[in-house]
């Protein structure tokens, strides 16, 4: 079996509470000693830490924080900074909520009831393999498809759904999809308009038997397919 090694780079974790914040810092630095990790106690130092310590890896958000009330806080960031990856930390882990981070732009969710073995599985999913962790409420206890990408690392690689019949600008539109960026935003990056985004992400849901957004990335979850890097789209690849 191949085994992955520990992900490098930089986490941000917000969290309003103190305990819970150094307590989550000590178990990340104990089971991913390479993973740097910087706090924050509310949205603003969180938005605060975005705007001047530079582009993080991932940020872990929790969505209980003091100065924001429920998803507000992963809108804003997703609105303001579309192109770092947030995946949510929260004792509330019923598959409602989840679906509904998932709707809202978040690459995985994380409970607080996790195991620390769950817990260095979940940000090794992300920041290495590129996949979407979900917790069992949602993932149904599924275990992700045991393939290997092009680089040896785990996790099925997007281009392998052109045997459905995607084009190469449906899975790049996919890919951004899955990375929870909106129509606008990946019609910015690729040079398009909106109206040819929604109908890529149209054929992507009906290629893949998704009814929504939310359902394709649980599905794609559970099949254990890669998030490809965020970057921006070739210009002149055929829609």
């Amino acid at each position: 079996m191949n085994t992955p090694m520990n992900p490098a780079g930089s986490v941000l974790l917000a969290d309003d509470h103190g305990l819970v914040r150094h307590g989550l810092q000590l178990l990340i630095a104990e089971v991913l000693p390479q993973l740097r990790v910087h706090l924050a106690s509310s949205l603003a130092e969180t938005v605060q830490a975005l705007q001047t310590l530079g582009r993080f890896d991932l940020v872990l958000l929790d969505l209980t924080l003091s100065d924001v009330h429920g998803l507000a806080g992963l809108h804003r960031l997703r609105d303001e900074f579309p192109y770092v990856p947030v995946v949510i930390l929260s004792a509330q882990d019923d598959r409602d909520t989840v679906l509904a981070t998932l709707d809202g732009g978040a690459m995985g969710f994380i409970s607080k009831a996790a195991a620390p073995a769950e817990l260095k599985e979940a940000l090794t999913r992300v920041l290495i393999d590129h996949r979407i962790h979900l917790p069992q409420s949602v993932s149904g206890g599924m275990a992700a498809v045991p393939a290997l990408g092009a680089d040896g690392s785990g996790g099925r690689e997007l281009a392998e759904l052109s045997a459905l019949g995607l084009t190469e600008r449906q899975i790049e539109v996919l890919g951004y999809v899955v990375q929870g960026l909106r129509n606008k935003e990946i019609a910015r990056l690729l040079d398009r308009s909106e109206v040819v985004v929604k109908k890529h992400v149209t054929a992507t849901l009906q290629a893949l038997g998704a009814p929504n957004r939310t359902k394709l990335l649980v599905l794609l979850s559970q099949r254990g397919y890669r998030v490809p890097s965020m970057r921006p789209g070739a210009v002149g690849a055929p829609d």
